[in-house]
């Protein structure tokens, strides 16, 4: 083992202008590694936490489920001038998207709204956010698409209609 020490040893002794340069090299490669790390963990998100943090444990209690799009789909056949199209929950927000005819006016709508509303429980409206997207079944309409929000309760408080 003293032997490799000494051929060791004599090796760098007699290159000592390449080993300064492979020093210097391997501390420099090993900082742009510890450096290139540490911005990628900055910048890139944790992907074992969710998105949502936690703002998605109360929404666990009041789901909205097949059973509350079957009621939408019962709610919006009241209304003939109404097609529904989709539902979509995520975390604490839903969507729900309708189409109607362009002629429709538009406060008829926001009537109906205000009765879609009524299909949620007061739970689910204070738990969760409600975007109604509005399209027209004419691509080129001046009125649509038109999009609602209801805010969930925050602080006590919310909205007793959608927001234009």
């Amino acid at each position: 083992m003293k032997k490799v020490l000494n051929n060791i040893k004599k090796w760098f002794k007699s290159h000592k202008k390449l080993s300064i340069i492979l020093g210097v090299s391997l501390v420099i490669v090993i900082a742009l590694i510890v450096s290139v790390s540490t911005i990628a963990n900055i910048i890139m998100p944790d992907t074992r936490e969710s998105v949502y943090g936690d703002r998605c444990a109360t929404t666990e209690k009041y789901k909205v489920d097949s059973k509350k799009e079957d009621e939408l789909k019962k709610f919006f056949k009241k209304y003939d001038f109404v097609t529904f199209n989709a539902l979509d929950v995520k975390c604490n927000l839903i969507d729900i998207v309708i189409t109607v005819p362009d002629k429709t006016s538009f406060n008829d709508v926001k009537d109906m709204s205000k009765e879609l509303l009524k299909v949620f429980s007061a739970d689910q409206l204070r738990t969760y956010d409600i975007e109604l997207l509005v399209k027209s079944d004419n691509d080129k309409s001046e009125n649509y698409p038109q999009v609602g929000t209801h805010h969930k309760e925050i602080d006590g408080k919310s909205n007793d209609s959608f927001v234009w």
